[in-house]
């Protein structure tokens, strides 16, 4: 059975001074929240990495690893591919296994990154906020897009 994935940006969070920072989260299943609820990071960055990351897992062969890093803290989720279509994911911390979540679709991945990325986006470019990382992040959704 696969699980839901998304990701999660609480929009009303973000704040910028030279770099923007606010919380984000995957959440398996609507309710499990990783690394947890009122998680705070560098929003742009991680983006681009995850994007970076998904669009690896798109083209890798069957058994590849890739990793979705966070930038503040020892966490990451480790997304093993295991069909052309599904992923077996895991929650990690500090390299280790902190919680195994099971297989997901990596084009729910794909599309809940492409949500969330579009949705920051827009938050910043209605804020006015200009960020080296935004616009090398506008590049890098619409090639994960062309996919």
């Amino acid at each position: 059975m696969c699980h839901q994935i998304s990701i999660e940006i609480d929009l009303d969070s973000l704040t910028y001074s030279g770099q923007i920072i606010g919380e984000i989260n995957f959440v398996i299943d609507t309710y499990d929240y990783f690394p947890g609820v009122g998680w705070s990071d560098f929003v742009a960055v991680l983006l681009k990495w995850w994007i970076d990351s998904c669009r690896a897992l798109l083209f890798a062969p069957v058994a590849s690893i890739y990793s979705f890093v966070f930038m503040d803290g020892p966490f990451s989720m480790s997304a093993q591919k295991i069909t052309l279509s599904e992923l077996e994911l895991s929650f990690m911390e500090d390299g280790q296994m902190k919680t195994e979540i099971g297989i997901v679709s990596i084009e729910e991945l794909k599309a809940s990154l492409i949500k969330a990325t579009r949705q920051f986006i827009n938050a910043v470019d209605r804020l006015g906020w200009e960020n080296e990382e935004v616009d090398i992040l506008r590049h890098a959704i619409k090639s994960l897009e062309a996919y």
